[in-house]
């Protein structure tokens, strides 16, 4: 069991900081909510072109520089950083900075299932300062997805 664990720490630290190429659906990503938001995502993000992918549930920006992965795992109550994000109150999401490296950070929703986990990889003009933004522009399709639980 724990080397299962250690391959799969491993492997998620692998693909959370390097492009992999390929993005694989999260678990939940056939479900239909991830459907109709992979389809109302916008085609550009800060400045990148929306780039193919033929995963369920899953979208990138540039070179896998925004990838978005509809049907993760949802999280319970944590101490890790929450931040509401969106253009307004009707569309504000709650993110969860999930894991930071100096490559790259990861977020994940809080109080909605599906989850959805975005990771922005710092690079091609995306800055750690601003890690945050695209997450600006998924509100709108993101609070689609009802959300059930609030960050405190």
């Amino acid at each position: 069991m724990a080397t299962a664990v250690a391959v799969l720490t491993g492997a998620s630290v692998w693909a959370f900081t390097s492009g992999s190429g390929g993005v694989e659906a999260a678990p939940a990503g056939g479900e239909p909510a991830c459907g109709q938001l992979v389809q109302a995502l916008p085609d550009t993000l800060e400045g990148l072109a929306r780039t193919p992918q033929g995963a369920a549930g899953v979208a990138s920006w540039g070179e896998e520089q925004v990838v978005l992965r509809c049907g993760a795992a949802v999280i319970g109550p944590t101490t890790k950083p929450c931040l509401p994000v969106g253009p307004d109150e009707a569309t504000t999401v709650d993110w969860v900075q999930d894991a930071r490296s100096d490559r790259a950070v990861r977020f994940l929703t809080y109080g909605r299932d599906p989850a959805v986990e975005v990771t922005v990889r710092f690079g091609a003009g995306l800055r750690a300062s601003s890690a945050s933004a695209p997450l600006v522009d998924l509100a709108a399709a993101v609070s689609a997805i009802p959300q059930t639980r609030t960050c405190l």
